[in-house]
């Protein structure tokens, strides 16, 4: 932080964090083998637009490189806008590594292009066999390099199971990087994941 920045109270975005995405591949197994959850197939990169032609070129260079390793992959690819104009790349896939994959690349992607600033979370969304409507979010913060689940209790107002998140929280401590700070733990409503 410069001596102007602190004069005027500005703070410094901290840099996106993707590595510990890759935690993701292990940790799957756990929560199969323990909690009985499985990847649903889906996964997505939230990012808070901007408005310059800039960050348009960097975003579509990275929905066309998405879209080629997608195919490539049997994935399939959607770029979105949410009710709050949020920027999401929304992927398809039953290969789990491929999803890990899909969503480090688009990171990456605008890391590369200098909008690391813009990434918000990640996305991954997990089912139970034979308990519709059953889901479990786990949600990775770019801005800590921390995950956190998120398990909203469909069909009920807004409200999320909160034991149930932290028996994951403590089934996972040691394979995830996990957000210790509660407060932290922003639920996604209404996300297109």
């Amino acid at each position: 932080m410069g001596f102007w920045d602190a004069l005027l109270g500005r703070a410094k975005v901290p840099p996106a964090q993707d590595a510990p995405l890759f935690s993701l591949t292990t940790a799957r197994f756990t929560l199969e083998a323990e909690a009985g959850w499985k990847p649903a197939g889906r996964a997505g990169v939230v990012l808070r637009p901007a408005e310059d032609s800039t960050f348009k070129s960097a975003t579509e260079e990275a929905e066309g490189l998405l879209r080629l390793a997608a195919q490539e992959m049997g994935s399939y690819v959607e770029v979105l806008k949410d009710e709050y104009s949020y920027l999401w790349f929304v992927f398809k896939d039953k290969d789990w590594e491929d999803l890990i994959t899909l969503v480090h690349m688009a990171a990456q992607t605008l890391i590369e292009h200098g909008f690391g600033d813009r990434l918000l979370a990640a996305v991954f969304k997990m089912e139970k066999e034979g308990i519709p409507q059953t889901v479990l979010y786990l949600i990775f913060n770019y801005k800590r390099g921390n995950f956190y689940p998120f398990l909203p209790q469909l069909g009920k107002n807004k409200e999320r199971d909160h034991a149930g998140e932290m028996r994951l929280f403590s089934l996972l401590e040691k394979e995830l990087p996990w957000e210790k700070d509660l407060s932290r733990w922003y639920p996604l409503w209404d996300n297109p994941v």
